[in-house]
């Protein structure tokens, strides 16, 4: 959307205003809507752009409306530049034109200006036609308006030279309607956004028998793609894979299926281990971009001894790669495997490992998952904290263990569910 309500400068005038921008810099703040749309600085802007200049002052002003934008960058450009009388009744017409309803004394206030001067205008405008005689207006009271306008209008917002994180903040209508309702800040404003959606999804129950859509179990081998998994279907994709040599290039496999299902800002979370980690990093980094790394403490039970490597380890590295832009909670990134459970399958982890990683990263309602499924321990972790689930083996010996112990998960916290309800 343009908003810029005046003419192009002429070349000596732009001239001039890039001298003085090269010699003393942006001295006005340069102004965006939330959309990063140019509400005033159109020029100045420019000449940034020019000349190579990036960091200047800016102002983001959220929560108008496209009037409001409008009578905005004219009142800046009627109180900011030496205007001839022309040019400012040229600013004053067009408001009175997006805004016809609204009394002369209330556009007075908007652009800055005597309301005497928008009743001469308006009785001109009347005169040959281009806005019509109104019997009703908006007054100063507030009581009436028109259809066009809603009847409460949240004061709009600003933020003085916002970071990179807080301009991705106020993108959102939730969480600058947040930072209206509160006088919050960006972050604010999001991390309450980000809670109250969290609380609202906690509402997603457990059924007394497992539906159909909470859980599904497939043969299949992920060197072939996975095609029966919908593009952009997955909000998380939780995993183990095996860690010997022979299975490293699954990681990139895994890689490209993670790209084709996650969702935007989607996210991927591996286990992985030590031993050939760069080769692991490299291929998963083939498709998705690397977010972070987590150890992951197995303090349950004895510490695995690698003879190759004279290595006697407590922890294996988780970790965290998205597709685009990663948006939700601040996670702490520490975890822990209160035990050591091999009962499912020889290289499997531990339900209460699964269960933390699952509650730090996921919410309820969310579809994980797991193309390395092994004995279902994400699965399990997974449907027992009113997540849906989705898990692939190679081996059909797999899939049928998996799916009794699921469904056995599911049941057990339905029970618990009833027992803290009676």
């Amino acid at each position: 959307m343009n908003y810029q309500v005046m003419p192009e400068l002429t070349d000596e005038e732009y001239a001039e205003l890039k001298a003085d921008i090269a010699e003393r810099g942006v001295m006005v703040p340069i102004e965006f809507d939330e959309d990063g749309n140019v509400l005033d600085g159109y020029h100045r802007l420019k000449v940034c752009t020019e000349l190579g200049i990036k960091d200047y002052p800016k102002v983001i002003r959220a929560g108008m409306n496209e009037a409001e934008k409008l009578t905005h960058a004219r009142k800046l450009n009627i109180a900011r530049r030496h205007l001839n009388s022309e040019q400012k009744r040229m600013l004053i017409r067009e408001q009175l034109k997006a805004t016809p309803e609204q009394s002369d004394r209330q556009i007075a206030k908007a652009l800055g200006v005597n309301h005497e001067t928008i009743g001469t205008q308006r009785k001109e405008l009347e005169a040959v036609g281009e806005i019509r005689q109104l019997s009703q207006m908006i007054g100063s009271d507030g009581k009436e308006y028109p259809r066009h306008v809603d009847a409460v209008r949240k004061k709009p917002v600003s933020v003085f030279n916002p970071t990179k994180r807080e301009e991705r903040a106020m993108k959102k209508p939730e969480v600058v309607s947040r930072m209206q309702e509160d006088g919050t800040s960006p972050l604010v404003a999001s991390q309450k956004v980000l809670s109250e959606a969290k609380a609202e999804r906690k509402h997603y129950e457990l059924s007394d028998t497992m539906p159909d859509d909470i859980c599904n179990l497939f043969v299949a081998d992920i060197q072939n793609g996975l095609d029966e998994i919908e593009d952009e279907s997955i909000d998380f994709i939780i995993t183990d894979p095996p860690y010997p040599r022979e299975y490293i290039p699954l990681y990139g496999n895994l890689s490209s299926l993670a790209s084709r299902v996650l969702k935007q800002g989607g996210s991927l979370i591996v286990m992985t281990g030590q031993s050939y980690l760069p080769e692991v990093i490299e291929l998963l980094g083939q498709h998705m971009s690397y977010y972070w790394i987590m150890p992951y403490l197995t303090q349950g039970g004895g510490a695995p001894i690698l003879y190759q490597k004279r290595v006697n380890t407590f922890w294996k590295p988780i970790l965290w790669y998205v597709k685009g832009k990663y948006e939700g909670d601040y996670v702490g990134d520490v975890l822990k495997s209160p035990e050591s459970d091999k009962r499912f399958h020889e290289w499997g982890q531990s339900l209460g490992g699964m269960l933390d990683i699952i509650e730090r990263f996921t919410n309820p309602g969310d579809i994980i998952l797991d193309p390395f499924l092994g004995g279902g321990t994400t699965g399990a972790a997974a449907v027992s904290m009113c997540r849906k689930f989705i898990g692939t083996d190679i081996d059909a010996k797999n899939i049928d263990i998996s799916r009794e112990r699921i469904k056995e998960a599911y049941i057990d916290a339905c029970s618990a569910r009833t027992n803290r309800l009676a």
